[in-house]
């Protein structure tokens, strides 16, 4: 007979608990620095972006694949002394950007690589050993996404890195949910004998996602015409390609409908930042950028997180209450953060009441989440066949 884990070390059982925590903790803790009085902590700006990217983007997608690795490399999950190394450097990260000044550039740079090249050093192992090569995109993007953290320290390269992440998140977006959205909506309808609905084009998404690469290209040569064209052309991409998910048809399941609409922000996203470089009097490229960090990245992140802590009814996920409302939340902290420019602040701080709205969804997130820390880990986790 095998004892039961201890409830204070069931956490480290699998990559996603602690990481999928610690996303939404600092999701909520990101915004918090602006309420820090003047002259006290880290400078405001740089440290509630590069957080947000790095912190709470980088924990979610290191919890994410380091749980989906097993079904990738046909071998079991990692080992609890990776999620327990992998969360010490995720912790060591924060604390080296938040006395950052106080350390030797080299030695800063290091603590804020160290947990993406940890990432992608297993990734990379355990996709060689399965001779998984179409999966060597994750350990590239993870050591891409590292470097880029450590350049953060840079003055002159913080701006270019600040512009670059976002969009390397939302080509990361277009890969994993382009793949995981239509394959969790096929196994659902399956059970009806509907599966052959769903219509799908992946080349569509890489279509997508060549286009960001070749709006990097024309950004880096000051051709922002070109630069918005091409994320424009993405976005179309995109939404040609949801088209034939079926989107509507799953508001019949709550759990999977959440996926739909946080998939539905890459493509708007990739739009708005199109028009925005190409008509920044228009548009400020500010107010675009919050579609991708808050509305992309943010629903993206909590559609996934949420299933790994969802309750199974009849073999079917249940989308709580807390979880809803948390969902809801996200989704309108990115809209009013987007109108605010068009709102005006006669009535109210459109800013501030985006920052609440933000904020008080991670912490339901949070609370909603705290039981998937304890007891047994559902397996298969986020796989199409817990659908």
């Amino acid at each position: 007979m095998i004892a039961a884990p201890k409830p204070w070390t069931s956490i480290w059982q699998a990559p996603h608990r602690p990481l999928f925590f610690l996303a939404g903790l600092w999701a909520l803790v990101a915004p918090a620095v602006w309420l820090l009085p003047e002259g006290i902590g880290p400078d405001k700006a740089a440290w509630h972006s590069h957080e947000l990217f790095f912190g709470m983007a980088g924990a979610a997608a290191g919890g994410y694949l380091l749980t989906a690795l097993p079904a990738w490399t046909k071998k079991g999950s990692v080992s609890r002394n990776v999620t327990v190394f992998a969360t010490i450097l995720w912790c060591v990260a924060r604390l080296t950007m938040a006395f950052s000044a106080h350390f030797p550039v080299v030695a800063a740079a290091g603590g804020m690589l160290a947990y993406f090249v940890f990432l992608a050093v297993v990734l990379a192992q355990r996709v060689v050993s399965s001779r998984a090569g179409r999966r060597f995109w994750a350990p590239f993007a993870m050591a891409l996404i590292g470097m880029l953290s450590s350049l953060w320290l840079d003055g002159e390269a913080s701006y270019l890195v600040a512009e670059a992440v976002p969009r390397i998140f939302l080509a990361l977006i277009t890969l994993i949910g382009g793949r995981a959205v239509p394959a969790f909506t096929r196994s659902w309808l399956g059970r009806t004998g509907e599966a052959g609905l769903v219509r799908d084009q992946p080349g569509l998404s890489y279509l997508a996602i060549g286009s960001i690469v070749a709006a990097a290209w024309f950004n880096a040569s000051e051709q922002s015409i070109a630069e918005g064209l091409a994320l424009v052309l993405s976005g179309l991409a995109l939404v040609l390609r949801m088209s034939g998910w079926q989107c509507l048809r799953t508001r019949r399941y709550p759990a999977l409908f959440i996926l739909h609409l946080a998939f539905s922000w890459t493509p708007t996203a990739l739009l708005l930042v199109g028009f925005a470089t190409m008509l920044p009097d228009q548009m400020s490229p500010a107010t675009a950028l919050h579609a991708a960090t808050m509305g992309a990245m943010g629903t993206m992140m909590a559609a996934l997180m949420m299933r790994a802590a969802m309750a199974r009814n009849e073999g079917v996920l249940t989308l709580s209450r807390k979880m809803a409302c948390a969902f809801a939340l996200i989704c309108l902290a990115a809209m009013i953060r987007i109108l605010a420019e068009w709102i005006g602040s006669a009535y109210f701080d459109p800013i501030v009441a985006a920052a609440a709205c933000w904020m008080l969804a991670w912490g339901l997130f949070l609370i909603a989440y705290l039981p998937a820390l304890r007891g047994p880990v559902p397996r298969p986790v986020l796989s199409a066949d817990r659908a």
